[in-house]
C-alpha cells in the first residue's frame, strides 16, 4: 500500500508543472518567416467560450518595420472576400484543449497569403521555450515555431489590446 502512495505522490509532483501547459499558449506571439528568419507578424492567441483563436494584430515588412496594425490596417487580404485587411484577421480558430496530450487541436489555421485553411495542432515546447504550431492536411503538414512577445518588443505607442472582450471573426475562404 505504501508503494502505491509513494507512486501517486511522485506522479503528482512530476505532472504538476505540465498541468497547465495548454494554458501557456494564450498571449502574444511573434511569427517568424521560415525562409528569411525575419519577424513577419504578431498574433494574439485568446480563448472564447473554451476554444482557442488567434488574431493578427501587427504585420511587418521585409525590413521588419511595422506595415499594419489592428488600429491602422493597410494591406488588403485579397484572397479573403469578407476580411479586407490582414491586421485584425483571425487565422487560428476553434482549437479544443486536450489536457491529456498537453495541446490544442481539432481546429483550423489559415495561410493568409494563399487563402488556404489547414487542420491545426498547437502545443508549448517547455524545453525550447516556444510554441509549436502545426498546419496539416491528413498526416502531412509542417511546423512553425512562434516566440512569445515581450512587452518591450511591441512598437512604440502601440496599445496592447485586451483580448478578453474579443469575439472571433472566422474568415470565409
Amino acid at each position: 500500500m505504501r508503494k502505491w502512495t509513494y507512486c501517486l505522490i511522485l506522479l503528482a509532483l512530476l505532472s504538476g508543472p505540465l498541468a497547465g501547459a495548454t494554458d501557456l499558449v494564450e498571449g502574444f506571439w511573434k511569427i517568424i518567416d521560415d525562409e528569411t528568419g525575419r519577424q513577419r507578424s504578431i498574433i494574439a492567441l485568446y480563448q472564447h467560450q473554451g476554444k482557442l483563436y488567434g488574431r493578427l494584430i501587427i504585420t511587418f515588412d521585409e525590413n521588419e518595420k511595422v506595415k499594419n496594425t489592428i488600429y491602422a490596417p493597410q494591406e488588403r487580404a485579397v484572397k479573403l472576400p469578407d476580411q479586407p485587411y490582414f491586421a485584425g484577421l483571425d487565422i487560428v480558430w476553434e482549437l479544443v484543449k486536450d489536457e491529456s496530450k498537453q495541446r490544442w487541436h481539432k481546429g483550423k489555421i489559415l495561410d493568409p497569403k494563399k487563402g488556404k485553411v489547414y487542420s491545426s495542432v498547437i502545443h508549448w515546447d517547455a524545453e525550447k521555450q516556444h510554441l509549436v504550431v502545426r498546419g496539416k492536411i491528413g498526416p502531412f503538414g509542417r511546423n512553425q515555431y512562434w516566440l512569445r512577445v515581450q512587452e518591450s518588443e511591441f512598437p512604440e505607442g502601440f496599445a496592447v489590446p485586451d483580448t478578453s472582450t474579443w469575439v472571433p471573426k472566422i474568415p470565409r475562404t
